[in-house]
């Protein structure tokens, strides 16, 4: 039985008479709370003082829900109110805004304990990397962290070689808080004085060569630094010597996958004391006739990672069946934190009946994300009924089966069939640009922006998504802070067009030539000093109706991009004369 936090009991009285939640042990890397709560006026007051600076109304979605909420339409549908470790809230604005309008209280799953990063998953948005999570969270050297992480979790499930993909926020974060000595290992290596060896190379040895043998190890690194030390034979010599002939020209430069290959190879031949003359190692992916597989470290039992995908079919079989009994129990809810493999994503989806058409482009994008290792775990669970019947999820599941690729969620069972109604009125939510653009009033704009740079310039051959995922928006805006400049120029020049096409036209028109670009930009602002029927002149005319007869961003864009264009081949035209 999950029980409700102190603030939950304090702002909400239980349902005793709504039901009940059963959370069955799942593999969350968190300590989420789930718990069903009656929700009254004076409780949705206190929860709304601790939302976000940025969490905005939507008219809409609270009058559907008050009016749902007044008339005795409101049905337990699984999603939550959440809150973060820190107490704010998350998600549920809406919700909780139409039961103060409606004046009744309302019955929600309240998810509490969720951390405060995964603000930026919440439908899937997602912010930087995951080292700027650990850097919000105050944990050194992030960024050093996250390299090893990735290196270590590639090297356990053997895919360090071509192709292998990037592991879930969601895993590290479980492989982080399972292994403690890794950030150690992080420092240790930041402080040696192998520094020839590369600091992606040297952190990862490090920390399973310690967990081996730390004497060897160090043996190893101090071999690498002090070679002269050492006979020309001992290992970490050898490495020294095959470092300094090929670090010389960009050509021989070993890889770094390769570097580490060799090392893994030669600390092996320190550990057993069986030193060979040198080391050699050929990608398969690369030559398949000649290559090997990526040499394992002998000793090594790989990282603590509870709960990945490693499970035995027993176990997940117990954990179905331990949920299918309590589906049977009156007024219960039970809940798991599940990682769904493409098997589970299939078996799920046989259950998806009568449910809506499938939106090939959405899982195109979930799809994206999770390749990209962008999913992250919220309190967002896919929903089942009483009877089975999947109620919410099919395009979550249809991306893990599409991608091949495991995901952590929530699943919640035993719904009232009614409920498959209702998620089509929750509201829709934009792309979140993380904590830092809370008080920021241009958000929709530069989201806008990103979403032209991304259709024009980052969109996949043959995506069927005719937008890009709120991750990639996230991406985008970090990568090119220049569009984020170019914001005021929108707002300013909003009478000749869109604001987000006028920002991304100035962001393509300062890269293209940032001198002259100025000038066109200028004179476009303003219009002053240029004779009867200047380029530029014609330009804001056209725009302006362009404007009133509400074309479309394309149409708005190729008119300016293609002045800019006929700008720059002529000099006449340039000069500031006009």
């Amino acid at each position: 039985m999950v029980r409700a936090g102190r603030t939950a009991r304090k702002l909400t009285k239980t349902a005793a008479q709504g039901g009940r939640i059963v959370q069955v042990q799942g593999q969350s890397p968190y300590t989420a709370a789930f718990s069903i709560e009656l929700i009254t006026p004076e409780g949705a007051t206190e929860l709304l003082q601790r939302r976000r600076p940025s969490a905005g109304e939507n008219p809409t979605a609270i009058n559907a829900y008050a009016e749902a909420m007044r008339e005795g339409r409101w049905i337990l549908n699984g999603m939550p109110i959440i809150l973060s470790r820190t107490g704010v809230l998350l998600d549920g604005v809406q919700r909780l805004r139409a039961c103060i309008k409606a004046g009744v209280p309302f019955l929600t799953v309240l998810a509490q304990n969720i951390p405060d990063d995964v603000l930026h998953t919440i439908d899937q948005q997602r912010r930087r990397s995951f080292a700027g999570v650990l850097e919000a969270r105050g944990v050194p050297h992030a960024h050093a962290l996250q390299s090893a992480l990735v290196k270590l979790i590639r090297y356990d499930d053997n895919k360090m070689l071509r192709g292998a993909g990037t592991a879930s926020w969601s895993r590290m974060d479980r492989v982080l808080r399972s292994n403690p000595d890794l950030e150690q290992a992080v420092k240790m290596s930041l402080e040696s004085e192998a520094t020839i060896l590369s600091e992606a190379v040297r952190t990862p040895l490090l920390f399973m060569g310690f967990r081996v043998d730390k004497a060897a190890t160090r043996r190893f690194l101090d071999a690498i630094v002090w070679p002269e030390k050492y006979t020309p034979m001992e290992p970490g010599a050898r490495i020294r010597d095959l470092i300094d002939m090929t670090r010389g020209d960009p050509a021989t430069r070993l890889k770094p996958v390769t570097l580490y290959a060799l090392c893994i190879k030669a600390l092996n031949a320190t550990f057993s004391g069986q030193h060979a003359r040198s080391y050699t190692w050929i990608d398969r992916t690369a030559n398949p006739t000649k290559g090997e597989d990526f040499p394992r470290l002998e000793g090594y039992e790989g990282l603590d990672d509870p709960g990945h995908g490693n499970d035995t079919e027993e176990t997940a079989r117990s954990l179905r069946a331990a949920v299918e009994r309590l589906s049977q129990e009156e007024n219960v809810y039970p809940l798991a934190i599940e990682t769904i493999s493409p098997q589970m994503a299939e078996e799920y989806l046989v259950h998806n009946t009568r449910n809506r058409k499938i939106v090939a482009a959405h899982v195109d994008a979930i799809d994206r994300d999770i390749r990209a290792g962008n999913w992250m775990m919220n309190a967002q669970p896919i929903c089942f009924s009483r009877s089975g019947r999947l109620l919410n999820g099919q395009h979550r599941l249809s991306a893990v089966l599409q991608a091949g690729e495991a995901i952590e969620v929530p699943v919640m069972r035993g719904l009232p069939e009614e409920a498959y109604a209702t998620y089509d009125i929750h509201a829709k939510k934009g792309p979140q640009l993380g904590a830092a653009f809370d008080s920021f009033g241009d958000k929709p704009l530069i989201a806008a922006a990103a979403v032209l740079l991304w259709k024009r310039e980052l969109k996949p051959a043959g995506t069927r998504n005719a937008k890009p995922t709120p991750a990639e928006v996230m991406r985008i805006v970090e990568q090119h802070p220049r569009l984020l400049e170019m914001r005021t120029f929108g707002r300013k020049m909003i009478e000749f067009g869109r604001g987000s096409v006028l920002a991304y036209a100035a962001y393509c028109i300062d890269r293209d030539d940032p001198e002259l670009g100025r000038v066109f930009l200028e004179r476009f602002e303003t219009g002053a000093d240029l004779p009867r029927g200047h380029l530029i002149l014609e330009l804001r005319k056209r725009m302006q109706v362009l404007r009133r007869e509400r074309t479309s961003q394309e149409e708005q864009l190729r008119e300016i991009l293609s002045s800019w264009a006929r700008f720059r081949e002529k000099p006449d035209l340039k000069r500031l004369n006009g």
